[in-house]
Order: C-alpha cells, then sequence, then structure tokens
C-alpha cells in the first residue's frame, strides 16, 4: 500500500544520493537531489542531470533485490501515475469496514518478566523522576500490534510485544521523554517502520547487493528499532534471536557493545536493577535533573528532592 501522505526527507536524502553518484562514476553530481518518499518506497530524484539520473536508478537494487535484504522496494515516481496511486490508497482506506486481525498473547512466563521490570521502573521514576513516568506513552492495543505484524509479514519477540502492549515507546523528539543509556529515546510501535525506511534508503539506491547481515554486517531491513539518538545511532532488536544490539551510520553492527543484551527483557531487568539501588547500568548511573527528568551519567549524584509525583497507570495486557 502506498501512503496517502508523502513525507520530504531533505538532508539525509541529499547525502545518500551524492554519494551514490560517485559510486556510480560521478564524484561531483554538478546539481541537487531532492528525494520525496514514503513508507512504501515512492522516491523522486533529480540531479540536474538525467543522465545521471539514469545511471543511479539503474545501479539501485531491484523490488526482488531489496526484499531479500528486508528492505522495502523503491518505486520511482517517474514509473507511477502518482494521482492514481493516491486515488487507490484512499480507496483501500475508505472501502468497507476496517479489516480485524487474529489477536496472539505473548508467552505468559515472558510477559510476567516484562511487567514485573516496568513495575520496578514505574515505581522509581515516581517517587524520584515523575516527569519521566509522565512521559511514557500507554501501551498499543493488541489489534494495533496484531495489524502491524499482519500487513507487515513480521512478528516481534514475545518480550518485545509485551512490552508493547505496556508502553508504546514515550514522547518527544526521537522518544527523548524515557532515555536509556547513551541517550536512546525509547521508540514506538510504529517508529520501527520510520527508522527502517531511513537506514533502508542508502542500502537500496547504493545498490549495495553484499554486506547487508543482521548477525554481522550492515543494517538488515528484519531488525526492529528501539531506540534512537540525535547521532544517527539506534538500539535495535534481532528478531530471530531477541537480541539487542547497537547500529550506527559509519560502523558495523554491535551485540557486544555498551548496550548489547542477550534480550529485550534482560535490557528492562538491568535498568529496574540499576534504578533501584542507585547503581550503574553497565557504566552509567541514572540522575535526575532539576525538570524531574531520568538521565544517565558518568558519576553517581544524589537524587534531586521534590520530583515525586502521583504513580502512572500502566492498562494490563488483554491478549
Amino acid at each position: 500500500m502506498i501512503a496517502s501522505r508523502w513525507t520530504r526527507v531533505a538532508g539525509p536524502a541529499l547525502a545518500v544520493a551524492l554519494l551514490i553518484a560517485g559510486a556510480v562514476g560521478e564524484p561531483d553530481a554538478g546539481g541537487s537531489v531532492r528525494c520525496f518518499v514514503s513508507y512504501g518506497g515512492l522516491l523522486s530524484l533529480s540531479c540536474g542531470d538525467p543522465g545521471l539520473e539514469a545511471r543511479i536508478k539503474a545501479h539501485a537494487l531491484t523490488p526482488d533485490e531489496a526484499k531479500a535484504i528486508g528492505c522495502p522496494p523503491v518505486l520511482w515516481e517517474d514509473d507511477h501515475d502518482l494521482a492514481a496511486l493516491e486515488r487507490e490508497a484512499q480507496q483501500q482506506v475508505s472501502t468497507g469496514d476496517p479489516p480485524t486481525y487474529p489477536l496472539r498473547a505473548p508467552g505468559q512466563a515472558v510477559a510476567t518478566r516484562v511487567n514485573q521490570a516496568w513495575d520496578r521502573i514505574e515505581r522509581w521514576l515516581g517517587a524520584h523522576a515523575s516527569a519521566t513516568l509522565r512521559r511514557l506513552e500507554f501501551g498499543t492495543g493488541p489489534q494495533d500490534l496484531a495489524r502491524w505484524e499482519a500487513t507487515r509479514g513480521r512478528r516481534l519477540p514475545d518480550d518485545l510485544y509485551a512490552s508493547y502492549l505496556r508502553h508504546n515507546g514515550a514522547d518527544g523528539n526521537l522518544g527523548s521523554g524515557f532515555q536509556l543509556p547513551m541517550s536512546y529515546g525509547l521508540l514506538g510501535l510504529y517508529d520501527i517502520d520510520q527508522v527502517n525506511s531511513g537506514r533502508c534508503l542508502p542500502l537500496v539506491l547504493w545498490g549495495d547487493r553484499e554486506g547487508a547481515d543482521p548477525e554481522h554486517g550492515k543494517w538488515h531491513g528484519s531488525l526492529l528499532a528501539v531506540g534512537s539518538d540525535s547521532r544517527g545511532r539506534n538500539l535495535f532488536v534481532e528478531p530471530r534471536t531477541g537480541r539487542v544490539g547497537e547500529a550506527s551510520r559509519r560502523e558495523r553492527l554491535a551485540y557486544d557493545g555498551p548496550m548489547g543484551w542477550p534480550s529485550y527483557v534482560a535490557m528492562l531487568e538491568a535498568l529496574a536493577g540499576a534504578l533501584e539501588p542507585g547503581g550503574a547500568l553497565r557504566r552509567w548511573y541514572p540522575v535526575v535533573t532539576v525538570g524531574c527528568e531520568l538521565r544517565w551519567a558518568e558519576h553517581p549524584a544524589p537524587l534531586r528532592p521534590g520530583c515525586a509525583g502521583g504513580p502512572r497507570p500502566s492498562p494490563s495486557p488483554t491478549g
């Protein structure tokens, strides 16, 4: 399905296209590049040189090659009737009753661990950093999770699924309302799509037919972004193993870095275990800002008085 609203990606798209120009034999594109991207991959490219544009398009991954690395294919705007695609999208949205999807429940033992970890985290936030507690989003509904999995043909690991039932990320830019160490903001369910599109686009345009590997290599479209910072780094879950790893723009994927964990629930439990005694999570200590928000520092600091607040209810998972 092509989204009915187009999102302009200016800065990152410009850098990516200029790099691609060099890769196809044109170090200096000699013009501007503009990308208009939707989740479905519709893209418009203007380099001021039709020959260069044609070479970039020819060098990009085909739809089948993009799908092989878990990425949405690029659909070139020049090759499609934009008005017809808009009409089709509107018809899909407005025709008939909205579809329903079969619900599932995460494994009980895993769900219990996730909810117990969040109980501990919320209690600490309520007592010491109430502003951060209030910025946690309420959970995603089971039908929304079922729709996401069905329409994308993907299955979330049970611990991540249970966590989204509890909290759908946090508000603020890049989920900054709730920060993990390394300044990773807590992302919501649909942020997975946004991050994946942004990371997949360079791979598809670059024509990267080798190297996309969720185990050791570059970003792979199957990865599930759960955290993001302002410098282009992401905290992600690898769905086949459930491991948590880190991705940056210029380095290979890392599962043994500062925020690598054997599972998402293990990360939540370690977070709760650091908050309660004020100890270190790896090498970062919880601190509280003057605005009563949780942050992390390399050295411990006394907790700030006056930052307690009422509990924020968290709806219980319903299936």
